[in-house]
């Protein structure tokens, strides 16, 4: 039997999954992400991935829905966090992961 594999995120991400050809399930809150782990546990998919910011407060009921399951897997992955920092800021960070030091840019 194959398997398929589905995410749940919120709308922010998606469209990146989308774009690598991963079957997408948007979600803007817990109750919503719950309501589409509850639909697709039962079809064919093998591995769930699910943005842990909408996993938050939701362990208990996420437990019960694979008590009696091997597949799918759910498995959660971070959110991406928006960063905003300054090109100087930037530029910095970067010669510090390359060279190993900082270096204050004027």
């Amino acid at each position: 039997m194959a398997y398929r594999i589905a995410v749940i995120t919120d709308p922010e991400t998606a469209t990146g999954f989308r774009l690598a050809g991963v079957e997408v399930r948007e979600a803007a809150d817990a109750k919503a992400a719950l309501e589409h782990l509850r639909a697709l546990v039962s079809v064919d998919y093998g591995l769930l991935a699910v943005n842990e910011d909408l996993l938050q407060g939701t362990e208990d009921e996420v437990a019960r829905l694979m008590r009696d399951r091997d597949i799918p897997i759910i498995i959660p992955f971070p959110a991406p966090k928006a960063q905003l920092e300054s090109g100087e800021d930037y530029i910095a960070r970067l010669v510090k992961e390359h060279i190993g030091f900082f270096v204050k840019l004027r």
